[in-house]
Parts: structure tokens; C-alpha cells; sequence
């Protein structure tokens, strides 16, 4: 008996990485650079994104540091309402809403000078709308936005709307409002390098353009 499709049975069946959510004989965890922000980075994770090849929150704490996961709606690992009350930080939640404020280079510290969290909600779309009405200690925090005036790189999922990024995109760029472009190239090369070996294993690229988007993007990370 013929089995159907084996070519996609014979892939679905690699085991992939944890962190990157590669194959492991694609893995770059190794490569993966650890840069630190002056804000705190808070990422709040549905459950379902535990098992999502795509999710870049994994590789947002793996890379920014301080970073910290917090779980949404698992049994498990109940989410931890004291994360976002604490009065010496300043707490803002980095999601698009209508009538938000942009993030600014000032929103580093709060009006009393105290040390900022970034909020971001580490989801699919309607995952991440549902949790910013759900979660009762997001209500009393103030939402700010990203400029909307560049494309988002990370290709792996739909968006709803233009300029609209995924997780790990989002603190990027957020970082870089505070702390310059050239402290945070070191992490777009690392997204752009998940990128193309997803796009490969998605059969998106073919082998020789995944190998000549990242043999130079994999000498600059060694480097460092």
C-alpha cells in the first residue's frame, strides 16, 4: 500500500529545536547573540505558543537580556498576577491600538524616574487582542505603539495589518528606539538568519539562496 505524501510525512517527522524552532541539523542557538536593554522586556505567552515552530518569543529571551516569560492561560504554569504590580516600574504595553501614543526614547524611564517594562504579548493576533482585553492588570497600564513606517521582516506568519511584527521584531525595534540601531543589528541578523532556514525548510527558498542569505549573516555572528 502506497503511504500518501511520504515526502511530507519524512519531514514532519525531523525533530526541531526548542528554543529556534529549526530542525536540529538547521539549530543556530550556538550563534545567537546576548544583548542587554536598558528597558526590562515582559513577555506575556499564551499557551499555544509553546508549541508553535514559529514563535519568536523563545528567541527574544534567548537573546535579550533582561527578558522574562510569563505564561497565559496554562494549567500548568498558572500565570503570575504579581509580575506587573510592581510600583517601582514603569509598565508599558507594547501592542497597536487605536489612539495609542508611540513609544518614545524618553518612555526609558517613568515620570518619577523609574526603570521601564516593556509588555508584549507573545500570541497570534487574535490570541494577543483577546489576552489585552482579558487580563485585568493590563487595564490600568498605559499601551504605546511602534511607528508604523517600516515593513516587518518576519515572514512566517499573516499579519492583520501593515506593519505589524512579530515578537521578537517588536522588542527589536522597540530597543532600538531607545537605544540606537547599531545595539540591536546584532539581533536582526540572528531573526533574519531564523528566517531564511525556516523559509528553506518551508520549502520557500531552496537550498543554495538559504546558503548564500546565511553563510555571511553566520560569519558576522561569529564574530562577536
Amino acid at each position: 500500500m502506497l503511504r500518501r505524501n511520504p515526502r511530507k510525512h519524512k519531514k514532519s517527522a525531523l525533530l526541531t529545536c526548542r528554543i529556534c524552532g529549526l530542525w536540529e541539523q538547521f539549530c543556530v542557538c550556538a550563534l545567537l547573540p546576548r544583548i542587554k536593554s536598558k528597558a526590562e522586556l515582559l513577555l506575556i505567552q499564551h499557551s499555544s505558543e509553546l508549541l508553535r515552530q514559529s514563535n519568536t518569543g523563545r528567541l527574544a529571551e534567548k537573546m535579550i537580556e533582561p527578558c522574562e516569560l510569563i505564561s497565559w492561560g496554562s494549567r500548568e504554569f498558572p500565570y503570575r498576577e504579581e509580575a506587573l504590580n510592581n510600583p517601582a516600574r514603569n509598565y508599558l504595553v507594547l501592542y497597536p491600538r487605536a489612539n495609542n501614543r508611540p513609544l518614545v526614547p524618553a518612555d526609558i524611564q517613568g515620570p518619577a524616574g523609574e526603570e521601564t517594562s516593556l509588555v508584549l504579548l507573545d500570541a497570534t493576533w487574535a490570541q494577543a487582542k483577546s489576552m489585552s482585553r482579558r487580563i485585568p492588570d493590563l487595564q490600568k497600564l498605559t499601551f504605546v505603539s511602534l511607528p508604523q513606517s517600516t515593513t516587518p521582516a518576519w515572514k512566517l506568519r499573516r499579519s492583520p495589518g501593515n506593519g505589524l511584527c512579530c515578537t521578537l521584531e517588536a522588542a527589536i525595534r522597540a530597543m532600538e528606539i531607545f537605544e540606537g540601531e547599531a545595539h540591536v543589528h546584532p539581533l536582526e541578523m540572528a531573526l533574519e538568519l531564523v528566517m531564511a532556514r525556516a523559509l528553506h525548510m518551508r520549502g520557500k527558498l531552496n537550498k543554495l539562496q538559504m546558503e548564500r542569505t546565511c553563510e555571511p549573516i553566520m560569519e558576522f555572528l561569529r564574530s562577536l
